[in-house]
């Protein structure tokens, strides 16, 4: 069959076209109906044969334009990008997550929709930590309250992450964060994308469901002390422990956790040990299976099984058969020490220190500090140690390795920069100090010691007429210094090298004595934060100046003879009984507050 040419095909369509428009009734008849303006544009083989078809319809009137034009179905609404801002922002606008990103960062997509916040970027080979900061506001923030957090951080790469200081380890996909902070007048988060362990250039990371909601804890005097330590779960305590988990496949089944809280009536302690030796019936506490710690120092405490009691200790002491697969034994232990029960001054601004060990003969674990994280029957936690300035620090609020008393204080009674003419309006320059003067060949060397009990704080001042300076051994005590120990053996000190002791802030000004025969006059100032000290009207405490070389006679040290430490006959600087009484007028050798 011969096929219909394409013109009558076209005439043929035109027809049908017409046949089923509008009537002129009902057409607007300011628009021509000729067909030809009402096709297509449509092109033909051969153009002379087609009628000539214009692109846009002929209208003899102005058609009627809405301002704003309905969207049409298929119109794609782009969702917002994350806004950019930083704490301050995101604080004046809780609930939404904020970012800042330096030159260091690209940031290629930035999308904020139904409450995830999608960014992809990519970072220059000298990015740190602090070029991609996130904020977020809590909305019911009420600062000072306790929250428990949680959001979901998608990332397309290995990467780490800190929230509000902590690090997180996330793997590619969906992980979830979780965790509890103190809300703060500022940002209640603030995420901060870390190369720092895992080198990562470009990531794409999706944040979601952000979650905040106040705790409400059980105060730690309603714990009870009889071997279950169920009920410290909603004490703020159980979220700071310190732990040991094995980390050897030979140990990696045995674990302890250590928790601890200070109150007004004493201190809380609790363990969970998984463990496979258990002795009973050896002949002393410390050769059964025993939890021992240590407060402020080398004050020993402990909590045995077997028929073993610890005068000091309140305490129950459960074990039961491990789990199949685990540890041979599960114990618990709980204690409580009454403050009656501490070693003297040893609660400071609500903190105490406290060294923690769980030990069985033959039992051992890697992953502590006894041993090098080797094995080791002692299972101390890393970082930490029982009886010497490793102990963790407890309060309140659990145990820390590291000190949880601020102490920022700036001195407001007195500049500490090694001139004492701000001093000189002070008894306790004038009248109410201790001098220690050489005699025979050391007449001409003396050194005089200052202090004040302040309201701030404890000031130390000492000057020193003498004849050998050092400062430039970097081994503090082989300089010339002034040592102090307060209540007992706490030591303090400062030293010409510069060094000072942990707390202290010190001042030290060396020049040639052009009065009498000693070659140097040395001026040394030191001042202790008060919230470091007991909360009474004096102080006791002990000093001495000493340079490795330069010897006194007359003095404290070594009987009379020749001694390069200084100090007065019968108070030797550590003995608490010994120490000199400290006011806010000066120091004396008797409490002047006794009548």
């Amino acid at each position: 069959m011969k096929k219909p040419s394409k013109l009558l095909f076209l005439i043929m369509v035109s027809m049908l076209v017409a046949a089923c428009g509008p009537t002129s009734e009902t057409s607007d008849p300011s628009v021509s109906q000729n067909p030809s303006t009402s096709l297509p544009t449509t092109t033909s083989e051969n153009p002379t044969s087609a009628p000539v078809v214009t692109s846009e319809p002929v209208i003899t009137s102005e058609p009627v334009v809405t301002s704003e034009p309905e969207p049409s179905s298929s119109e794609i609404i782009l969702p917002d990008p994350i806004p950019v801002g930083d704490g301050t922002v995101a604080t004046a606008n809780a609930g939404v997550l904020h970012y800042t990103a330096t030159d260091k960062i690209t940031v290629t997509t930035s999308e904020m929709e139904e409450g995830a916040y999608t960014l992809r970027y990519t970072a220059g080979i000298d990015a740190t930590l602090d070029d991609l900061v996130f904020y977020y506001k809590n909305v019911d923030a009420q600062t000072g309250s306790r929250y428990y957090a949680s959001f979901i951080a998608d990332v397309s790469v290995i990467t780490n992450i800190t929230v509000n200081g902590t690090v997180y380890e996330l793997v590619r996909g969906t992980n979830t964060i979780e965790f509890s902070y103190d809300e703060t007048a500022g940002p209640s988060l603030v995420i901060k994308m870390s190369d720092t362990d895992n080198s990562v250039k470009a990531n794409l990371v999706v944040f979601s469901a952000f979650s905040i909601n106040e705790v409400v804890y059980d105060s730690i005097s309603d714990i009870a002390i009889d071997g279950d330590i169920s009920d410290w779960a909603n004490v703020r305590a159980f979220e700071n422990k310190l732990n040991i988990t094995g980390i050897t496949p030979d140990t990696e089944h045995k674990s302890v956790d250590f928790y601890a809280a200070l109150d007004e009536t004493g201190l809380f302690l609790a363990v969970e040990v998984h463990h496979d030796i258990l002795l009973t019936d050896k002949g002393a506490w410390y050769t059964n299976t025993n939890f021992e710690f240590f407060i402020n120092g080398n004050n020993q405490y402990w909590v045995s099984a077997g028929a073993f009691k610890n005068a000091k200790v309140t305490s129950e002491m459960v074990t039961v058969a491990g789990e199949e697969g685990a540890a041979n034994f599960k114990t618990t232990v709980e204690a409580f020490v009454p403050t009656a029960k501490f070693p003297a001054n040893s609660v400071l601004a609500g903190q105490i220190r406290v060294g923690f060990a769980w030990k069985t003969d033959g039992d051992e674990i890697t992953g502590g500090e006894a041993a090098g994280g080797g094995y080791d029957a002692y299972w101390v936690p890393k970082g930490t140690w029982v009886s010497n300035a490793d102990q963790a620090y407890v309060t309140y609020n659990g145990i820390f390795k590291t000190n949880q008393v601020n102490l920022d204080a700036e001195p407001q009674l007195m500049t500490i920069d090694g001139d004492l003419s701000d001093w000189a309006e002070h008894a306790a320059f004038t009248t109410n100090f201790v001098e220690q003067v050489g005699t025979a060949a050391s007449a001409h060397k003396s050194v005089r010691f200052m202090a004040i009990w302040g309201d701030d704080g404890l000031y130390i001042a000492a000057i020193a007429k003498h004849d050998v300076f050092v400062d430039d051994n970097p081994t503090w005590h082989m300089n010339t210094n002034l040592e102090f120990f307060v209540n007992g053996g706490n030591q303090y000190f400062v030293a010409a090298n510069g060094g000072q002791s942990t707390f202290t802030k010190g001042a030290f000004v060396s020049q040639e004595n052009t009065e009498g025969e000693a070659e140097f006059v040395t001026y040394a100032e030191a001042f202790i934060p008060g919230i470091l000290l007991p909360s009474r009207d004096f102080q006791r405490v002990g000093f001495a100046w000493k340079t490795n070389g330069d010897t006194m006679t007359g003095g404290g040290g070594s009987n009379g003879n020749a001694d390069a430490w200084w100090f007065q006959p019968g108070h030797y600087p550590s003995n608490a009984n010994e120490q000199y009484f400290v006011t806010n007028t000066g120091v004396f050798t008797a409490n002047p507050l006794v009548e």
